[in-house]
């Protein structure tokens, strides 16, 4: 008999790879709200003309995708690691608060993380994860991130072949490859695809189609299962950023912005920073049912920003096209702090809507540009309490 699973009994964990879509045992616990992140097989549905009308003749495998959205906590000691997904990381300064500086770099891609996503008994890893887009939010006075993602591989569960004592063979009808993902130590479980009763152990070795167990699996056979199993999570936290310690600073330029006086603007105001992937599927080269790479293009920048309406600067700003700069700072514990620095923005939109009874408010969007003066367009600093990201 099927369990009901809670959601909120699994996890999110995450893990930086030495070398991209090399698989690691992730160890930093980030709290989660939802995900969609999946495999999507791409089954490639066959219709020639062999003399028969049934439009579906065979069914082949495709190019797999691995793609989602994840949205999780926003605080000082985990946004470094979602931000070092998506921008480089430069060169760490300070002691407890640690800045951490983020750029978009032309010359060094961000780095890879291994995520794994406990849903029930069932880990669903993903290897060389890397993010194409970041955007904030707000449930009630907490700031959450909404990650969108994309990967290399994946393991979520695969079909035995054989046992000998303790080393278990894999079928490759998923992939000549079958323990792409899997990493020594790692917790498993077998489970009988007759009974469903699970027996558990840890990965001792790997080759490409045997995992050598640290203990010999009892009764099990060919087409039973082998998946990871759920570790216990354990979170190291700072307190979360906050919607009532955001102050969003407009100036001249980016250094001025940075110790201005703030704008109070209006809940729903907020900011998005992509780095674009040339596909979000990947790079589907020959030679592997898997994408080869996470191929990167652009970066750019989003700004929503609703604010009080009384004078005529931002209009002449929207009209004329004229330049604004704008630090965004999140602040967390004394010293922790998200910093978003906007180098150079313009209002593509502008709009001063007008209802009876109701307040007038400008609700501006603004796009970002690359400023000659300060050599860059963006870019994002984290302090918190980590000496390495």
């Amino acid at each position: 008999m099927p369990t009901n699973r809670l959601a909120n009994l699994g996890y999110l964990a995450i893990g930086k790879e030495t070398t991209k879509g090399t698989a690691v045992t992730p160890t930093v616990y980030v709290p989660l709200y939802d995900d969609n992140f999946t495999t999507s097989i791409n089954m490639d549905d066959d219709n020639p003309i062999v003399g028969q009308k049934m439009e579906g003749y065979q069914a082949l495998q495709g190019m797999r995708s691995h793609e989602g959205d994840f949205t999780v906590i926003a605080e000082p000691n985990t946004a470094g690691h979602l931000i070092n997904m998506l921008l480089t990381k430069g060169t760490t300064t300070g002691s407890d608060p640690y800045t951490h500086p983020f750029t978009l770099s032309a010359a060094t891609d961000p780095k890879s993380y291994t995520i794994d996503i406990c849903k029930g008994q069932i880990v669903h890893r993903f290897v060389g994860v890397e993010i194409s887009e970041l955007e904030i939010g707000f449930d009630k006075n907490k700031m959450t991130l909404k990650c969108k993602a994309s990967a290399l591989a994946s393991f979520i569960g695969r079909e035995v072949s054989s046992v000998s004592t303790a080393t278990v063979t894999f079928k490759t009808n998923y992939d000549p490859t079958p323990t792409t993902g899997l990493v020594a130590s790692d917790l498993v479980r077998l489970q009988k695809a007759s009974d469903a009763t699970t027996q558990d152990f840890t990965i001792s070795s790997l080759t490409s189609t045997t995992a050598v167990l640290s203990g010999s699996p009892s009764s099990i056979v060919s087409g039973d299962f082998f998946y990871i199993r759920a570790a216990t999570p354990s979170y190291t936290l700072k307190t979360p950023f906050m919607w009532s310690r955001t102050e969003f600073r407009f100036a001249a330029d980016a250094s001025t912005a940075l110790s201005a006086t703030q704008l109070r603007v209006e809940d729903g105001s907020k900011w998005k920073i992509m780095h674009k992937f040339e596909k979000n599927e990947g790079a589907q080269r020959s030679g592997a049912f898997d994408p080869a790479a996470l191929i990167r293009t652009q970066g750019d920048a989003e700004v929503d920003c609703k604010m009080f309406f009384d004078t005529a600067d931002d209009l002449n700003r929207f009209l004329t096209v004229a330049k604004r700069a704008l630090v965004i700072r999140h602040f967390s514990e004394t010293g922790y702090e998200f910093r978003v620095t906007l180098n150079n923005l313009r209002a593509n939109e502008m709009p001063v809507p007008m209802k009876t009874g109701e307040i007038l408010y400008l609700e501006a969007k603004f796009s970002a540009f690359y400023d000659t003066s300060d050599a860059q367009g963006m870019d994002i600093k984290v302090l918190n309490g980590l000496a390495t990201i």
